[in-house]
């Protein structure tokens, strides 16, 4: 063990001049050698991250570790015999090292008689879930040592060491961090340890500090400077010890059977799966796109793979796979393009294709290429152009560069880095393939053997993965790792990298030790100099390690044609009850001996119209989902029974519309006052409705808990005898065509707790005219139906209230029923609460918004741009944006961008960048070039000059070019949009969606926001006003959300929803939406009921007067400035502007305590029907109280306050606070 220090321990002398090297005059800044004020503890913590802070680490401590172990040294083998006397030359001091094995010690030596000692650690490279855990295994060790033990911390990564950057940890730093995601409570780095100065200043501010011990934990280049570092201090007799830990989440460093895995790499492939599992569940419930994702990881395909394993997409690109083979970009192209082919004459123009983000590089003749294009493009005489370059090129690269696509060849050509080389990294490989892609299938399409559709969604995920809270096995590997490194240390060991194995096992069992670096180390070529480096475990082809390979290479050709994916779900975190949360990744599962789950039955598909019908059986889902489905909904006391037989309908009172559309809505609806329903438990009804037959169509876009819906349906209609329930498999198109299935509970059961649409899908939320009308009536008395309930926002609803007036006039016996759904929140009103879907969709996307936020803090040199999906496509001329709202509520970012806040200010573009550009100028002033700004979706259509461009634009025939529509345009839209950045000319002028209005969801408004304040911060800083660095990231968050799995109150609320919708249509109660109120409230105390269409229709004032007479419509509902929601961001945003006051949620959690949590937005809602409720109440008490023969007085005060209270209500009337919903 390692003695004591000679310096007091709470002291931290500055080095004596005469010790400190002699440097020069051109030398560095000379290392501090004193603390730094701790100033990075988090000021604010989700739900579950508390859960996660109070969970007993020592649970993560193998047995082995208890007490005093014994450390059993044993000979080290090489990585290679051939480099083995290259590194004895480079290490002369440590090569000998010994590997070391821990085995149980005795547990009498008490800690008071070991010594104390004092252990630094560094956090080095890109971030990886876990590093907390780390820490926190290393403190706890050297405290279970020593209480007396203290621990340092370097910030900001190796710069930290030799510029003496650090802190104290002390137990209330660590205690705030724990089980925690990201880098953040020191801060990482990317620099190296590498000259002979910077070796000298780590030396000294070890020495002066007085450290025993350092633990460097990073990947592989890390680890490989650690060693040098551990055998210069050993060279020259410095005490400190040096010792590693294995970082990573690309799965590169893996060194079996010493080190199996590389922490992080769990938790980042499952955040991944999660979302691929997501947008594969998206795929099949629209059946319209190939969504092709793209996963980090530049030098190997071990993440991809991994994600692979977990969700079965169709297709999953390997780089060793290409270079091995030598693929070509065509040989590529072809594969995927026959795939595409034969799964479109399967009636598939669907499916979901994997790559890793480093394919290009493993693609042999693009290294030649770009190669050659570097060299040509730094000769005299080559210009930065295709003529140019072609005649440049060797014939062979040539032709590779005319195979590229045009913007692939562009940014070849523009995109280069200071050095002037071809910035590989920064190519969007899946649009690459995209485009060859359709290339080849349009040529195919010409030649008569494709006559499929292919549309792409692209998706690139990564920063999302970097800062996630750990896994339950990351959380327990690294705290293993932590205390390990820390009893590595304690025996006064060095170049050692912690070694923790038998991980099949519970983690008590776990066997942990340490392996020499320089044992890992082989030779390589880098910048002309021979370096030690730990080499990169690649996916292995073949080989000790290719179970994972040899695995998934059974099942691939399979999956090509099969609709076999697994939804794996999020993250959970509940080891009691759900066996999930257990999992270790599933690569290190086959590499250790056990065998994957076979391809369940996946049933034969059944064509309906254009769509496919495929029901899945419990048995296929993933181990998560029938967990899942286990779980039994709570309902409201009304509907405890789930019987028809033990509820009945109250009739509550007669309904109304604004009073200024009476007239009006009565051209177009023969009641507007249908009475308020509210269902009731009873003890037995005197008629229970029976041989119901009631259809359920899924009109508006994806959103998790449709399924649940479903259930709530079937399992209420069971009660009724000869009831049956139908689902139109398509949407409203599959109405149309009467493409109908029975929904039973045997196919429900599969589908209970799961995300999207996949089972029914949908096609266009249009319901509308006459004809359409028509083909709906026709359709409903064929099937003979009784009910129809039909599922969407508030165009889906408002096409239901016209639904049920023409059924009504065609005698029709069907009764029609809304229900209101829609991750974009903004069908809500007094009436709606919430919608489905909503409370998951924010759910899923805080959680990568606080993932990404926290992977900011961490490296402290970005600013992430993040559009949110919101309402911009659902009728609005101006969007909703619920969702931004609620995701920064849940996350609180530096900034957000609401939609309706810039609407009511009339923000211009250029004050929105100045307002931007302020705020990053502020922060810079602090020393912070880091942070998070959220953006809703639709923003751009906020502001005025913008919108009227868009308006004028609208006009014109899309898609189009900038040259056609430049003509178009007024003096001040064209001069707007020639500004423009390129790429939003573009995608202004990209195919419209079905309602005539723009794609807001195709505009990069992030990229937009990001690229003029860059702008101005760059003028900022010619004038001296800006010293900061600004260095944007941009990205979309929506597809990864709208078919997430349910939360729990989206559960249960769908399914509620469900059973009343179904008891309204069996009551033959139409033109209502079934509502449930008071969700703020536990699940029982929730109010079920109906209301009728008609009291939520409103007129836009400025057109109900006009000639022309639009129909009346449920207005979105936008952002209440004056609300709740939005004045608890304004009480914060100062603040979130200034510090780091991030949370993350984490992934939705199905059971524990945080899985009761629900959006702010939600219970944060008006209950605009208990107020009524309260308001009969003082009525009925006035009319009590005023009866023949009481005080006169109490009769004038009364008549005087309510003729006031009269004359106030008529001053109200007035106009809606709504928003037009667009019509085609």
């Amino acid at each position: 063990p390692l003695g004591a220090r000679a310096s007091q321990r709470a002291t931290f002398p500055r080095l004596p001049p005469a010790d400190r090297p002699n440097r020069g005059e051109a030398s560095e800044m000379a290392p501090k050698t004193e603390p730094t004020p701790y100033t990075r503890a988090r000021r604010a913590y989700s739900a579950l991250q508390k859960e996660r802070l109070s969970a007993e680490c020592g649970a993560y401590l193998p047995a082995v570790l208890e007490g005093c172990p014994q450390a059993i040294k044993k000979q080290a083998i090489p990585a290679s015999e051939k480099d083995a006397e290259t590194i004895k030359g480079l290490f002369p001091s440590t090569y000998d090292t010994p590997l070391v094995e821990f085995t149980a010690g005795s547990n009498g030596e008490a800690a008071a008689s070991r010594q104390p000692i004092k252990v630094g650690v560094v956090l080095s490279g890109g971030q990886a879930p876990g590093g907390h855990n780390v820490i926190a295994g290393i403190f706890d060790g050297i405290k279970q040592w020593n209480p007396d033990s203290e621990m340092i911390g370097f910030l900001d990564g190796p710069h930290g060491i030799f510029s003496g950057n650090f802190v104290e940890i002390t137990s209330e730093i660590m205690d705030g961090f724990r089980n925690t995601g990201g880098f953040d409570m020191l801060g990482s780095g990317r620099h190296k340890i590498e000259t002979d100065e910077q070796f000298e200043n780590s030396m000294a501010v070890c020495n002066a500090i007085g450290l025993d011990g350092l633990v460097v934990i990073g990947g592989d280049d890390s680890n490989t400077n650690g060693a040098v570092l551990a055998e210069y201090f050993k060279k020259h007799g410095c005490k400190t010890k040096v010792v590693g830990a294995p970082k990573t989440i690309d799965g590169d460093l893996k060194c079996p059977p010493h080190i199996p895995i590389s922490f992080g790499f769990d938790t980042a492939c499952k955040t991944y799966a999660t979302l691929v599992g997501n947008v594969a569940v998206d795929a099949l419930s629209a059946q319209k796109y190939y969504h092709i994702v793209r996963l980090m990881g530049r030098s190997a395909s071990n993440i991809a793979l991994e994600v692979a394993l977990l969700t079965r997409p169709n297709a999953c690109l390997l780089g060793e796979e290409v270079a091995r083979d030598k693929k070509s970009l065509r040989d590529l192209t072809v594969d995927l393009a026959d795939m595409i082919q034969e799964r479109s004459k399967a009636g598939k123009d669907y499916g979901v294709i994997v790559l890793p983000e480093g394919l290009i590089e493993f693609i042999p003749e693009f290294e030649r290429l770009m190669s050659e294009l570097n060299d040509k493009l730094a000769s005299p005489g080559v210009e930065a152009t295709e003529e140019s370059v072609l005649k440049a090129l060797s014939p062979e690269n040539a032709e590779c560069f005319k195979y590229l696509p045009e913007f692939i060849r562009a940014q070849l050509l523009l995109d280069r880095d200071p050095h002037g080389n071809v910035q590989v990294t920064k190519i969007e490989t899946e649009k690459l393939l995209a485009a060859t892609v359709s290339a080849e299938l349009e040529q195919r399409r010409a030649a008569g053997s494709y006559k499929g559709s292919f549309k792409a969604q692209f998706h690139a995920y990564g920063y999302e993965g970097r800062a996630g809270m750990p896994t339950i096995f990351d959380a327990s590997y690294c705290y293993a790792l932590g205390a390990t490194a820390a009893t590595l240390l304690a025996h006064g060991l060095t170049g050692l990298i912690a070694s923790v194995k038998n991980l099949l096992a519970p983690a008590k069992e776990w066997q942990c030790g340490g392996v020499p670096v320089t044992s890992l180390c082989v030779i390589e070529r880098r910048k002309g100099k021979d370096k030690p480096v730990i080499r990169k475990a690649l996916t292995e082809l073949e080989g000790p390690l290719s179970q994972p390979c040899t695995a998934y290479m059974k099942i691939r050709d399979e999956l090509r044609m099969l609709d076999a994916y697994t939804i794996p779900g999020p993250i959970q975190y509940d080891m009691e009850n759900c066996k999930s949360s257990l999992d270790i990744p599933m690569t290190l599962q086959l590499e250790l001996g056990k065998s994957m789950k076979p391809l369940g039955k996946v049933p034969e598909p059944k064509k309906m119209g254009d769509f496919l019908y495929a029901p899945q059986t419990l048995e296929s889902r993933s181990e998560l989902q029938q967990w899942r489905s286990a779980r039994k909904h709570q309902v409201p006391a009304s509907l405890t029974e789930k019987s028809i037989a033990a509820v009945r309908l109250h009739e509550v009172q007669a309904t109304m519309c604004a009073e200024q559309d009476m007239s009006y809505m009565r051209k177009f609806f023969t009641s507007i006052e249908a009475p308020l329903i509210e269902l009731r438990a009873t003890e037995g009804r005197d008629s229970v409705p029976q041989n119901q037959r009631i259809g359920i169509v899924f009109c508006g876009r994806q959103a998790p808990g449709c399924h649940d819906l479903l259930c709530g349906v079937v399992d209420m209609l069971r009660t009724s005898d000869g009831s049956k329930v139908f689902g139109f498999v398509g949407g409203t198109h599959g109405l149309f065509e009467k493409q109908a299935v029975e929904l039973t509970p045997e196919i429900c059961k599969a589908y209970v707790g799961s995300g999207g649409l996949e089972l029914l899908g949908r096609t266009v939320d249009r319901l509308k005219t006459d004809e359409e009308l028509e083909r709906a009536r026709a359709a409903c008395e064929e099937l003979q139906l009784t009910g129809l309930v039909l599922v969407g926002g508030a165009r889906t609803n408002t096409d239901a209230a016209f639904v049920a007036e023409h059924f009504r006039k065609q005698r029709s016996k069907t009764a029609v029923v809304g229900v209101p759904c829609g991750i974009e929140g903004n069908m809500v009103n007094e009436f709606v609460e919430a919608s489905i879907g909503f409370d998951s969709a924010a759910k899923a996307v805080a959680q990568l918004v606080g993932n990404t936020a926290i992977d900011g803090s961490s490296a402290r040199k970005y600013y992430y741009f993040l559009r949110i999906m919101d309402g911009a496509a659902t009728g609005g001329r101006i969007s909703s944006s619920h969702l931004a709202l609620e995701v920064a509520l849940q996350t609180k970012p530096n900034m957000l961008l609401l939609t309706e806040e810039v609407d009511e200010k009339r923000f211009s573009l250029r004050e929105l960048v100045k307002e931007v550009a302020d705020m990053v100028a502020s922060r810079a002033a602090d020393g912070n070039n880091f942070g998070t700004i959220l953006v809703a979706e639709g923003l751009l259509a906020a502001i005025p000059e913008f919108r009227t461009l868009i308006s004028e634009l609208e006009a014109v025939p899309m898609p189009n070019t900038p040259e056609k529509v430049l003509t178009e345009l007024t003096q001040w839209s064209r001069a707007l949009f020639q500004t423009l950045p390129d790429f939003i000319q573009r995608e202004l002028l990209l195919e419209r969606q079905s309602n005539a209005a723009l794609q807001m969801s195709q505009l990069e408004t992030e990229r937009l926001l990001a690229w003029l304040v860059e702008d101005e911060l760059s003028q900022r800083k010619k004038q001296g006003s800006f010293k900061g660095s600004f260095s944007p990231v941009c990205q979309f968050i929506g597809y990864q959300a709208r078919c997430s799995v349910p939360s729990d109150f989206d559960s249960d609320y769908a399914y509620t929803l469900g059973a009343t919708s179904s008891m309204l249509a069996a009551s033959g109660k139409s033109g209502y939406m079934a509502i449930v109120s008071d969700l703020s409230q536990p699940v029982q105390k929730w109010r079920a009921g109906g209301v009728p269409f008609t009291a939520m229709l409103s007129v836009p004032a400025s057109t109900a007067s006009g000639s022309f007479q639009p129909r009346p419509v449920i207005f979105p509902h936008r952002i209440d400035l004056d609300g709740a929601a939005f004045k608890l961001w304004c009480s914060q945003r100062e603040q979130c502007a200034k510090l780091e006051m991030y949370e993350n949620p984490g992934p939705i959690q199905m059971s524990g305590p945080s899985a009761a949590h629900v959006s702010y937005t939600i219970m944060a809602k008006f209950s605009y029907l208990r107020e009524l409720e309260e308001l009969r109440k003082h009525l009925s008490a006035v009319h009590t109280r005023c009866r023949p023969g009481c005080d006169p007085r109490t009769v004038r005060v009364a008549r005087q306050s309510l003729a006031t209270l009269n004359q106030i209500l008529d001053e109200l009337m007035g106009p809606s606070e709504a928003i037009e919903q667009r019509e085609k």
